[in-house]
């Protein structure tokens, strides 16, 4: 049976069928994607301003992604880490020169990068003597749905319905300096680190000040803590540098990538300060899949794409025109309450909720996230044309002056 064949009738069947009922899918599926546009089981094109959750950052169907996995394809897919990939080795050394000196450890996904950070900080927190340790996080944070992760994340709604998570995290409210300043007074030396989304996405894409990043940078130092950033959205270009962290002019103890790290490729990591580079050694972490040949050999071509032409120029001018044409928007239209973000990572807080309002962006041609339960998610490629841009903005005011 040749899936492409089926309707979407059969599709939605089989998928109520036989697969747990864990998302809450829109009633619509994907056949194929050129560029900015993806096409749905009936050929019909939607304009693509989520990109599978900032994951797809180059588009669909980038010529230079697809013939560096079949050429792999044609090679070798996988081998494991009991022997030495010069893939592997090559994305590595391209991470580090585009971040800061260090070294990677690989897996498959954002919330195994992160489990690599939160045993980074325990770890850390061993090695440095101190017994019962805390880690701090974000109230409106988002990490990930393993236990560790989980842990890790502030919105209730996420950690709900498990029991008891893991213990000794402390979460601290997002861009309060005082709530960040009153934990390190209060737990102070058995602080073993802090992790931090630069800008909160399921949360509802709000941007961490300089100021509340650079008093988690100066509190860090004093009390020896790690400074953790999780990247799995806002790294690979999305913010219009190549890593978010880069705007804030200094660099964290580690970071988290994955999503567009492997342009839709499953690929994680965790990167860590040569300082820090040995506190997690043989035998103390591993990962069947993580960093094999495949992978590794798109990721490191997902670098080259991007930086081998004017992708970040294009995320920041494509960024002010949006940020202006959604300003303009609101100014007709007081449905939209706030417009935040960095880069093309950008949330519309409504007046009203935000899935109504994505479900009518499907029907009238452009897909598009609902998160934080009034603000639709704007994501497109980093690449994305002027033209597609406005014409997916001409879609969301259409759609918005239907709700007036």
């Amino acid at each position: 049976m040749n899936l492409t064949e089926l309707s979407f009738k059969e599709v939605k069947d089989l998928t109520e069928k036989y697969i747990i009922d864990t998302y809450n899918r829109y009633p619509i599926g994907f056949r194929y994607g050129v560029g900015e546009t993806l096409f749905d089981l009936n050929d019909k094109p939607y304009i693509d301003f989520q990109c599978g959750i900032s994951v797809t950052n180059l588009g669909h169907g980038e010529a230079d992604i697809i013939e560096t996995l079949r050429n792999q394809a044609d090679k070798l897919f996988h081998t494991s880490n009991l022997y030495y990939s010069e893939q592997q080795a090559k994305l590595a050394e391209t991470i580090i020169n585009h971040s800061f000196p260090g070294k990677v450890f690989f897996c498959n996904s954002g919330t195994e990068a992160n489990e690599a950070a939160f045993k980074l900080m325990r770890k850390h927190a061993h090695q440095s003597s101190i017994n019962d340790p805390v880690i701090l996080a974000l109230k409106g944070s988002f990490h990930g749905r393993t236990t560790s992760s989980m842990s890790m994340t502030g919105q209730k709604s996420i950690r709900e319905g498990f029991g008891d998570l893991v213990p000794g995290v402390h979460f601290v409210t997002e861009n309060d300096e005082d709530s960040l300043v009153d934990a390190f007074e209060q737990y102070g030396d058995r602080i073993a680190g802090i992790i931090m989304e630069p800008i909160l996405g399921e949360g509802g894409i709000h941007p961490l000040s300089v100021s509340f990043v650079e008093t988690a940078r100066k509190l860090t130092h004093e009390t020896g803590a790690l400074l953790i950033f999780d990247e799995i959205q806002t790294g690979m270009g999305r913010t219009g540098k190549m890593f978010c962290f880069e705007h804030f002019g200094f660099a964290p103890d580690a970071f988290t990538l994955a999503k567009a790290l492997g342009s839709g490729f499953p690929i994680g990591a965790l990167i860590v300060s040569d300082e820090h580079s040995t506190i997690l050694g043989r035998g103390d972490h591993g990962s069947t899949f993580g960093g094999n040949h495949l992978a590794c050999a798109i990721a490191y071509e997902t670098f080259r794409v991007i930086q081998s032409r004017d992708i970040l120029t294009n995320v920041e001018t494509t960024a002010e025109y949006c940020i202006q044409r959604l300003q303009s928007i609101g100014q007709k239209n007081k449905l939209i309450k706030d417009i935040r973000g960095r880069g093309l990572h950008i949330g519309v807080e409504l007046t009203i909720p935000s899935r109504q309002v994505a479900e009518k962006c499907l029907i009238n041609g452009l897909v598009i996230n609902a998160t934080a339960n009034t603000v639709l998610r704007i994501m497109p490629p980093i690449n994305i044309t002027q033209e597609k841009m406005e014409e997916g903005l001409d879609i969301l005011e259409k759609t918005l002056e239907e709700f007036k």
